[in-house]
């Protein structure tokens, strides 16, 4: 015989609970009905109806439903919930009187208290609350992480439009990026190297040298600038080169008119890459050495070796009758290529051979006004046996000697050649006798003129 009290047999129907419930029933010192005699008030009573061991469960009065459990009609150790009423909170009704909510007695007005369901051990619901009760508190973790991220980015972050007066001080204006950081490629050095010189930024550009940054008198923004007025370098296209051991990096660009292709040599400095060679020396030895001043790009130059960037460079002497020609300019395609500065070379501008004609024919003109045979610094030198009156002697000049004639230069000077076809007259005396002597010159002569001082003066050799 077997019964659902661990104490022993039936017991009797509590009053108030089951069908046979009647009025002489007294509460318990709980707070709920208990009938004399039955010592514990869960137990259930005698004559309390059971659910039914299969069909549809019944429902209860307060819109629960009551599965049958898995052990059979008198096994109570499992819940199986059901759809319930609105407004109603989901729970489970024992077979017996029930504790208030939250482990308590059951209410005094004799209704059954309500109670969330205790599952046995090994329940699968215990099993699936502990599940839960995981997840929420790594969910809950999550939330606390990101708005502690988003408090540290707000107080980290700088004011974005300070108002006037107020203090940043201990405010950080620009905060460590937490992103990680790209590395450097070989590529990078040569097209950031290439784009500093397009935008006239020498500094920057230097900035890629290998070695501490060269220095001169041409390695300026300014001096950079006016290079990129004649030649600007645009169409810049270097192919991106990954490899941390990479030795160089090819390269295509324009240079004024002129398409570049170069091969860069690249090392890598601590984290960083760089060009192994950012300038070019141009030889200026040949130039310098010379009487004739030299200006590039309009800095005046004394070195026999200067350094230079990419670009294109114009050599002038700053003088009004002198130049360095129409070939005058040098172009330095890349640190790497060849700049050809042998072919600059001085000479006289269109307008130095007029001055130099000009000084020239004035020289000689006061020559032939002179009453001498041999004047000082004229191109006159007669020897004759008569002796003539200095007061007397006159030159002229049979023809222009100026036509056609050929200047060249030299140094600092320019040298003229002209004809001589000279008449001289005058009064002479000869062995007592007194008479009027002529004679003629005729010959070549030279004069030169030194066009770097002003005014221009010629010397007649």
């Amino acid at each position: 015989m077997s019964s659902d009290n661990p104490y022993g047999g039936a017991q009797p129907p509590m009053p108030g609970q089951g069908p046979n419930a009647g009025p002489g029933s007294q509460p318990s010192p709980y707070g709920y009905p208990q009938q004399p005699g039955a010592p514990y008030p869960d137990q259930p009573a005698a004559g309390y109806p059971r659910q039914p061991a299969s069909g549809y469960p019944q429902q209860s009065a307060a819109g629960y439903t009551q599965q049958p459990r898995a052990g059979g009609p008198s096994d109570t150790s499992g819940y199986t919930f059901g759809p319930f009423a609105p407004d109603q909170q989901q729970t489970g009704w024992s077979t017996g009187p029930q504790p208030g909510r939250y482990g308590g007695p059951p209410r005094r007005d004799g209704a059954p208290a309500r109670q969330a369901p205790q599952q046995p051990k090994g329940s699968g619901l215990k099993g699936r609350g502990k599940i839960l009760i995981i997840i929420g508190a790594a969910a809950l973790a999550v939330i606390l992480m990101a708005v502690l991220a988003v408090l540290l980015t707000t107080r980290g972050a700088p004011s974005a439009n300070p108002q006037p007066g107020s203090s940043t001080a201990g405010q950080q204006t620009n905060p460590p990026s937490t992103a990680p950081q790209k590395t450097p490629r070989p590529s990078d050095a040569v097209a950031a190297y290439l784009q500093a010189l397009a935008a006239g930024d020498a500094t920057a550009a230097l900035s890629y040298a290998a070695d501490p940054a060269p220095t001169g008198p041409l390695l300026t923004n300014a001096v950079l600038a006016e290079s990129q007025q004649g030649t600007p370098l645009t169409g810049i296209d270097v192919p991106v080169v990954e490899d941390q051991n990479a030795k160089s990096v090819s390269a295509t660009y324009t240079l004024g008119s002129s398409a570049v292709s170069e091969s860069f040599d690249v090392v890598k400095v601590g984290s960083s890459w760089k060009l192994s060679r950012a300038v070019k020396d141009l030889d200026l030895s040949f130039i310098v050495d010379g009487p004739v001043p030299l200006k590039i790009n309009g800095v005046k130059v004394a070195q026999q070796s200067v350094a230079v960037l990419p670009g294109s460079y114009s050599f002038s002497t700053g003088l009004p009758y002198v130049s360095y020609g129409s070939k005058n300019v040098v172009l330095v395609k890349s640190p790497f290529a060849e700049a050809n500065t042998y072919n600059i070379q001085s000479q006289l501008t269109n307008a130095g051979k007029k001055a130099v004609v000009s000084a020239a024919k004035k020289s000689y003109n006061k020559c032939l006004k002179a009453h001498s045979l041999t004047p000082k610094n004229c191109p006159q030198k007669f020897n004759s046996k008569y002796r003539y009156d200095k007061s007397t002697i006159t030159w002229t000049e049979a023809g222009n000697p100026f036509e056609n004639t050929e200047v060249t230069f030299s140094g600092s000077q320019a040298r003229i050649q002209i004809p001589l076809n000279l008449k001289l007259t005058g009064s002479c005396t000869y062995q007592g006798r007194s008479g009027n002597c002529s004679g003629t010159l005729r010959g070549t002569s030279v004069a030169v003129v030194k066009v770097t001082t002003r005014p221009l003066k010629a010397k007649w050799l």
